[in-house]
């Protein structure tokens, strides 16, 4: 079954360049360690300091994947370099989907 997640934080306001240009250069081995985890689709963006994730992935991979992912060097790495360019007083938000289109197709 596909699932959504939506998240948002805040970058430091020195750190919104580097943010864009990280994830204009996303590193090839950590999409490949998403796409294995289950992960098929992740857009970020960004307003002023505020970001927000969107990510779809695959919920029986993802589960079973969670606990690697979360030991795996390359998403480690990564996320310790965004941990340097977010906001520290921001906590990060997540959202639970209570709604979604495609789910009431096949009641209409």
């Amino acid at each position: 079954m596909k699932c959504r997640m939506f998240s948002a934080f805040r970058l430091k306001p020195e750190s919104v360049p580097e943010y864009v240009r990280l994830h204009q250069q996303v590193w090839p081995e950590l999409l490949q360690v998403y796409r294995e985890a289950g992960i098929t689709q992740i857009s970020c963006f960004l307003n002023g300091c505020d970001v927000v994730v969107y990510s779809e992935y695959e919920q029986e991979v993802y589960q079973q994947a969670k606990e690697s992912l979360s030991h795996n060097s390359i998403e480690l790495r990564w996320q310790a370099l965004m941990q340097t360019l977010r906001d520290p007083y921001f906590q990060v938000l997540r959202f639970e989907e209570i709604f979604h289109m495609s789910a009431l197709e096949g009641n209409l």
